[in-house]
């Protein structure tokens, strides 16, 4: 197992918006865990988007960086559970209307995907584009939806792939016990912290990484070697 010792150099946390990749974070302190999100998302674009996916009340998370004012409202999108939903029944009858009758199978399959993602996301995508750089979206509590999506890596691909080819790079927040769906992605991290001592003496355990990189599949790495991460916390 790899680990970052002191006098290691740090990871290059900014590999995670590579082009074409999807990060699937997961821990059980929510707070935290969304404090990291953003401070991962920054590595790679300084005011990375937010989905905040909210229970029926729509009540946010107190500590979290919504309610402490960490997002621009221009790059915050806050929507229900049921508005994070796929829009399966949507697709199929939207797809014709933006493609031609000849567009080649793989590229309807695109269309497809994408039109699949919930209608704010879509939104939100549409609008990012016109920034001329690849904007990282962090897309917060997702555990919220798991019941609503495919539970499998292959199932989940799909969806990670349509954000990706839209020019995204997505950033997958939940807490509890990860699913086998993780393994869509190309970056796999668990947030842990001891809950009787300070969050900012936690650490970042990868689980998951594309081969090559600085950043490794079962590297340890700790909050204080995350570039802008105790800023964050200590913000939160």
């Amino acid at each position: 197992m790899h680990s970052s010792k002191r006098g290691d150099a740090a990871p290059d946390l900014r590999a995670l918006g590579g082009e074409g990749l999807g990060t699937y974070m997961y821990g059980t302190d929510r707070s935290l865990l969304l404090h990291v999100a953003l401070a991962l998302g920054k590595l790679s674009d300084p005011n990375p988007y937010w989905v905040d996916i909210r229970n029926a009340d729509r009540a946010g998370e107190p500590s979290g960086p919504v309610a402490l004012g960490r997002i621009p409202g221009d790059h915050l999108y806050i929507v229900s559970e049921a508005e994070a939903r796929p829009e399966n029944a949507q697709a199929n009858g939207t797809l014709w209307t933006v493609v031609r009758s000849d567009e080649p199978a793989p590229e309807v399959a695109e269309f497809t995907d994408f039109l699949r993602l919930p209608r704010t996301v879509q939104e939100a995508v549409s609008r990012s584009g016109s920034e001329g750089r690849r904007p990282v979206f962090v897309f917060a509590n997702t555990d919220r939806v798991r019941p609503y999506y495919p539970t499998t890596a292959a199932d989940v691909r799909p969806i990670v792939d349509a954000m990706v080819r839209a020019g995204v790079t997505p950033i997958f927040a939940a807490t509890g016990p990860p699913g086998a769906g993780r393994w869509a992605f190309d970056f796999v991290f668990e947030v842990r912290a001891d809950p009787t001592h300070d969050r900012r003496g936690g650490s970042l355990v990868c689980e998951r990484a594309p081969p090559g990189l600085s950043v490794a599949t079962g590297q340890v790495i700790p909050f204080g070697r995350v570039p802008g991460l105790l800023q964050e916390l200590s913000a939160g």
